[in-house]
């Protein structure tokens, strides 16, 4: 974890981050959190101000956020402290995107669809350099997994980072695939939990600097608070490169994979869109596929 959190972060913390015991108020989302930002910045002033003596009904009301609620995250401080010595412990870090060390490529990419607070653990210089994201919906047939597979192996032979998506047994198999070669891996989770971590190859990826988990989701959170959504989209704005492997008829798509998918090829520069941009698919493909082939992205 950071050192040392700016009053910043604290306070986003305070407004975004799941402590445990939020059985009234819930943590704000992020369209909250963007009423009650834009809120701030008209008056000139940064999330710390929530720390003092600012007028919190006031700001609350303008944001449409209920006053009671807003004021009961801000008093959450000694419990926060708590936590945070407790998340120090698991070695976990925290982003928040008030501060200059945000990551630029998200914040760049997503705008104000950036995560207020990003979670993680391992080496946060692996989201600087990019890589290959391997994504898709949650079944996805055998036949096709061996092609994702071993482009994941090649990917790590290259050395090129491999970013995957989700909990599921294809992204373990995946990162499997990937450690075998020696590689680098960005997992995306979809809950705080952050247990990945825990898995002996995992921690010794992540000693090495192979391996570097993030999540929007604080350690505290219930697991089917949040949106899952985010999934999707933060593999891919931390790529340079995409593959889109088409899911059977009977997939589901929790992550939103396929928005992503499409989102990242329409951003592409036209002429390296063939390049950067891949699909795995069957006989039979979903719309998304019939998307991306009708923006130039090839199989």
């Amino acid at each position: 974890m950071n050192d040392l959190l700016t009053d910043d972060a604290c306070a986003v913390l305070l407004l975004c981050a799941f402590q445990g015991g939020e059985e009234k108020h819930y943590p704000l989302g992020l369209a909250e959190y963007n009423r009650v930002a834009t809120i701030l910045y008209r008056r000139q002033e940064r999330p710390a101000f929530l720390l003092g003596d600012a007028p919190v009904r006031e700001i609350a009301t303008s944001a449409q956020v209920n006053p009671a609620r807003l004021q009961w995250l801000l008093d959450r401080r000694i419990n926060l402290g708590f936590n945070l010595e407790e998340w120090q412990r698991k070695g976990f870090w925290i982003s928040a995107r008030s501060d200059k060390d945000y990551l630029r490529r998200i914040r760049s990419r997503m705008g104000i669809g950036a995560p207020p607070l990003i979670f993680g653990a391992g080496d946060r210089v692996l989201l600087k350099e990019g890589g290959l994201a391997i994504i898709g919906p949650d079944r996805i047939p055998p036949a096709r997994l061996k092609k994702a597979f071993k482009t994941a192996r090649e990917a790590a032979e290259k050395g090129q980072t491999v970013i995957v998506t989700g909990h599921l047994k294809v992204a373990k198999d995946l990162v499997k695939a990937i450690q075998e070669h020696s590689g680098c891996v960005i997992w995306v989770l979809h809950d705080g939990s952050l247990k990945q971590r825990l898995e002996k190859p995992n921690r010794q990826a992540l000693s090495k600097g192979q391996m570097v988990l993030i999540t929007v989701q604080s350690p505290e959170a219930p697991q089917k608070s949040g949106d899952r959504g985010y999934v999707g989209s933060l593999a891919t704005v931390l790529a340079d490169e995409l593959l889109y492997v088409d899911g059977s008829k009977n997939s589901k798509d929790q992550f939103a994979t396929a928005a992503a998918a499409l989102r990242f090829a329409k951003t592409t520069d036209n002429s390296l869109r063939s390049e950067v941009c891949r699909l795995v698919v069957g006989r039979k493909v979903s719309q998304t596929v019939e998307q991306l082939k009708e923006l130039g992205v090839e199989s």
